[in-house]
């Protein structure tokens, strides 16, 4: 849905907008990108926004105008939530569950009932414990043998720091750098053979 609105618009860039700017362009008027974006800026808001659409019987400036609302802000928590995974476990009788091969710690009162375990599962450090759709205390873990669900895979731009010694590359360099220095010792005279104050 929407979709052929889209293309609309770029077909409507297309035919009027490009022919002018190409135009504006061969004859020297716009030479850099800046320039051109000046001119798409005044191309919008001088003709595109203000003009009536043949559909809607409106300028999209009015129209939009109208049908302003307020956008609704999620806190972050809550869209976090909302893409938790969900399992569920029988407590056993230490009052203890298992997810993903690591060992939890839940409420003791919730001993041989059925919960329901929420979680990211890129972070199996934190699970959230639900019984009767009501929250409980997180489970603490006891055993964390797995940091993140066997089921997904570590992002593949995810780079491990390098594992450095006790001096780093950049001491290092530096260094190398003094030792140089010692070998040469400085000197301010030119190429041509004089120092700075003119002495050979």
């Amino acid at each position: 849905m929407g979709r052929g609105k889209v293309e609309r618009l770029f077909r409507f860039i297309d035919t009027s907008f490009k022919p002018e700017a190409y135009q504006q362009i061969e004859s020297g008027k716009i030479s850099t990108l800046e320039e051109l974006n000046r001119a798409l800026a005044a191309w919008l808001d001088g003709y595109y926004h203000v003009r009536v659409h043949g559909g809607t019987g409106e300028t999209p400036k009015a129209r939009l105008e109208k049908s302003k609302r307020e956008p609704r802000r999620i806190p972050v928590i809550e869209l976090v939530d909302i893409f938790l995974w969900e399992e569920e476990r029988r407590v056993d009788k230490t009052g203890c569950v298992k997810v993903a091969g690591n060992l939890y710690e839940v409420d003791l009162a919730l001993v041989g009932k059925k919960v329901t375990l929420r979680f990211n599962p890129f972070d199996l450090s934190l699970i959230q414990v639900w019984h009767n759709n009501s929250r409980c205390d997180n489970a603490l873990p006891l055993e964390l043998n797995r940091p993140r669900h066997r089921r997904v895979k570590p992002n593949k731009t995810e780079k491990k720091a390098p594992v450095t010694g006790g001096i780093s590359f950049f001491e290092a360099a530096e260094k190398k750098r003094r030792q140089e220095l010692e070998k040469e010792p400085l000197s301010f005279a030119t190429k041509g053979g004089t120092s700075r104050d003119g002495a050979l």
